[in-house]
């Protein structure tokens, strides 16, 4: 089974049909998603000390439009994961993404919030090349700093559809979709300075009896 991706796995966004972009998906994105769960689900629980769930996104409800990206997920519980933080990856036309994310009005959202302007220190060390986005609908991010990072935060907390995702990309002319070992230690070294901040998300969870360790 293929433990990462190449170049042409960006040509399936080129795919019109839906039904044609499903199945290159199911064929050549999901096994790596799976491999993906498989893999880190239990090194973040190790680390986080909490239980984890994976899930792939299925994209049931389109009827005609095609996916503009496809992810999958580490966190939630066993029916979902939207109304938690989680740990996610994906790829869509530009990218590759690995963000802990922040989406859809989850629970705790202000409380989540709150914790990461009062505790800056998960996410103010993450190195130069790490990013924010404020909205998981569209593939542009920008550079993590301290001024992007709390403007985009005090966003999630006023406005009713603000979101935090932050991570890191690997762009589809990357060398790194050129060499396997290359592109799966970026994987690992993303996902282990991420851990520490996904922790914090979920010890507020834990404070209100939302999660299970």
């Amino acid at each position: 089974m293929r433990r990462t991706y190449k170049k042409e796995d960006f040509e399936i966004f080129q795919l019109k049909q839906l039904e044609e972009r499903m199945e290159a998906i199911r064929e050549r994105i999901q096994p790596i998603f799976q491999e993906f769960g498989d893999t880190y689900s239990r090194i973040v629980e190790e680390k986080t000390g909490y239980k984890t769930h994976f899930h792939i996104a299925q994209h049931r409800r389109r009827t005609t439009n095609p996916p503009e990206s496809t992810w999958s997920a580490i966190g939630g519980d066993s029916r979902g994961y939207k109304k938690y933080p989680h740990i996610q990856m994906g790829i869509n036309e530009e990218h590759i993404f690995i963000f802990v994310s922040i989406i859809d009005q989850p629970l705790l959202e202000k409380d989540m919030g709150k914790s990461l302007l009062e505790n800056k220190e998960n996410w103010i060390k993450l190195k130069d090349n790490f990013v924010i986005s404020g909205d998981h609908t569209k593939s542009n991010v920008e550079s993590l700093t301290e001024e992007s990072g709390t403007r985009l935060i005090e966003r999630m907390i006023t406005v009713k559809k603000g979101e935090i995702l932050i991570g890191r990309i690997i762009p589809n002319n990357s060398p790194l979709l050129d060499d396997q070992s290359t592109q799966q230690a970026f994987l690992f070294e993303t996902i282990s300075q991420l851990i520490p901040l996904y922790k914090q998300l979920l010890d507020l969870y834990e404070q209100h009896n939302l999660i299970d360790k």
